[in-house]
């Protein structure tokens, strides 16, 4: 009898990672999810919380009644022959396939690879092109992650139909990135980002160099701290991760009417507009790009509903929902992959 196998999609950033565990007929089971997948910062950490957030789906799944109205990935009722089983799962029956902060580093996607796993094999690419295969459903299509950390990409490679049964060309995959690089050196309009320099703003009105503001105070509060040595010294270890979680007193303080605040999301919200115009205008000398300023752009992430506003009407007019998730998007990449090995 021959083994059935299985999928796990992931996508891991970089405060939690989220999975989707499927069958070998693309019918989803479950989902789970669990800490930091950025391979850039812990590469150990990050197989961790995958085989972590791995074990929580497959203990996750419902048995299957014989009632069951369940609906496949695909969004149609699951067939006789395609109804899911539920035995116990194995990790080493998991194909896994990742989309990971960091995977856009050679080097930290090399060190990824080189880690023991148990996997039945393993796909990797990084969370910014898993995000925008999924969203566009392996079309062309652009799209801007603003959350934790932030990156833009805009695919124009053969689409892979995610859910539609058809695909095209499979031997290139054409993305343009911009930014991704982490902090404290790129991420420009992140949470990371907006923590970053809420601190530094709370620097200077401790040194009395700009005015008290909300944010100053709001920044001290959740730190508990009330000179700059103890700030100094509270944030001495941070990452994203961390400074992103101060991003929410920033918006908070933002939607209140501090001045200070807004002009943090404003210049926030000028590089995401400057980023999304490069995705969606021709790219000069470029021939693949010849036709982006007619692509679909999405902007996803935990800041996406503060910034959606603050975009130029042109961008505006480009925006659209993402069609599926990351983690399907993966998955399928993953599948074209093996198909083609």
């Amino acid at each position: 009898m021959v083994e059935q196998s299985y999928y796990i999609g992931v996508d891991g950033g970089g405060t939690h990672c989220r999975v989707q565990l499927e069958d070998e007929h693309g019918n989803v089971l479950s989902y789970a999810d669990a800490g930091s997948a950025n391979i850039m910062t812990n590469a150990a950490a990050a197989m961790q919380s995958i085989i972590d957030a791995s074990e929580k789906a497959i203990s996750a799944i419902k048995p299957i009644s014989a009632v069951d109205k369940s609906i496949s990935a695909v969004g149609k009722p699951i067939s006789a022959t395609n109804k899911p089983t539920n035995p116990a799962i194995k990790l080493n029956q998991i194909h896994l396939a990742a989309g990971l902060a960091g995977a856009n580093i050679p080097s930290a996607l090399n060190q990824f690879l080189s880690l023991h796993h148990p996997f039945k094999s393993v796909t990797v690419i990084s969370d910014l092109h898993a995000a925008c295969l999924g969203a566009h459903n392996g079309y062309a299509g652009a799209l801007i992650i603003c959350g934790t950390g932030s990156a833009a990409t805009v695919f124009t490679g053969a689409g892979i139909g995610i859910g539609t049964g058809t695909s095209t060309s499979t031997n290139s995959y054409h993305f343009k990135d911009k930014g991704g690089y982490g902090l404290p050196i790129s991420d420009n309009a992140s949470g990371g980002w907006l923590g970053l320099e809420a601190v530094k703003h709370s620097l200077l009105v401790f040194d009395e160099l700009i005015p008290h503001s909300l944010l100053f105070a709001s920044i001290c509060d959740n730190l508990a701290v009330s000179n700059p040595q103890q700030l100094v010294t509270k944030v001495a270890g941070f990452k994203g991760r961390e400074f992103g979680a101060l991003a929410p007193s920033v918006v908070a303080a933002y939607k209140k009417g501090c001045a200070a605040a807004g002009a943090l999301i404003q210049q926030g919200a000028s590089y995401l507009n400057d980023v999304g115009q490069t995705l969606t205008c021709k790219a000069p000398n470029e021939k693949i790009f010849t036709n982006n300023q007619d692509l679909p752009l999405c902007l996803v992430g935990g800041l996406s509903h503060v910034y959606q506003p603050l975009l130029s009407a042109d961008l505006q007019t480009r925006l659209i929902e993402p069609k599926s998730s990351p983690q399907a998007g993966v998955i399928q990449y993953a599948k074209q992959q093996a198909a083609m090995a």
